[in-house]
C-alpha cells in the first residue's frame, strides 16, 4: 500500500467514524493536505501554516532561528510562497506574545527587576552607568536592558523613573608626606 493509498483509506475511515463533526472535519482536512502534498518535496502555503501552527503548539512561540529546523520551511521557501522575509512572515502571522520572552530575563516581571535593580544600585553605591554594569551581580540585567524593559530612552530617564540618583564618587585618598631634611 502506498502512502497515497494509506491516506485515502484513513480519510475514508474517519469519514465513517462516530466522532464530533468539527473534529472529523479537522482530521479530514489534515489528511487531505498530506495526500495533496505527497511526495512532500515542496512547501505550499497551507503546508507552511500547518508546520508553523504545529511548531507553536509544541514550543509556545516561533522564533526566527527556528526556521533552520527541518520541520519548518526555509527562509527562501517563505520568500517564494509569501513574497516576504521569514521575519516579516513571523511578525505578521505569528507575532511574539511578549517580546521580553526573547530575553533571558523574561521569567521575572519588570517590577521585580526594578526592585532588584534598586537594591543592587544601593548595595554597590552606584556612581554611574558603567559602574553599575561593571560591579552588578552578573545574574542581573545590565542597565541597558532595564532601560528597554522600562521603555525609557536613557540611563537618566531610568533613574528618574525609579527615583534614584547616583552616589558621589568617593574622593581619592591622598597621602601627603613631607620629608624634612637637615640642611
Amino acid at each position: 500500500m502506498t502512502r497515497r493509498d494509506a491516506l485515502r483509506e484513513a480519510i475514508h475511515i474517519v469519514e465513517n467514524a462516530c466522532i464530533g463533526k468539527q473534529r472529523k472535519a479537522d482530521i479530514i482536512a489534515g489528511l487531505t493536505l498530506c495526500h495533496q502534498e505527497l511526495p512532500f518535496s515542496h512547501w505550499t502555503k497551507e503546508a507552511i501554516f500547518d508546520a508553523c501552527d504545529t511548531w507553536v503548539q509544541e514550543h509556545g512561540e516561533l522564533h526566527l532561528h527556528d526556521f533552520v529546523s527541518p520541520l519548518l520551511p526555509s527562509h527562501s521557501a517563505i520568500k517564494n510562497r509569501f513574497g516576504m522575509t521569514a521575519r516579516e512572515f513571523r511578525n505578521h502571522y505569528y507575532p511574539m506574545k511578549d517580546v521580553s520572552t526573547r530575553s533571558p530575563y523574561y521569567r521575572r516581571s519588570v517590577e521585580e527587576w526594578n526592585r532588584l535593580f534598586i537594591e543592587e544600585f544601593s548595595r554597590i553605591r552606584c556612581t554611574g552607568q558603567d559602574d553599575y554594569n561593571h560591579r552588578r551581580n552578573k545574574e542581573y540585567p545590565t542597565w541597558n536592558t532595564l532601560v528597554v524593559m522600562n521603555k525609557c530612552g536613557t540611563w537618566r530617564q531610568l533613574l528618574e523613573k525609579l527615583s534614584l540618583d547616583t552616589y558621589s564618587k568617593p574622593r581619592p585618598k591622598v597621602d601627603v608626606r613631607i620629608l624634612l631634611t637637615d640642611e
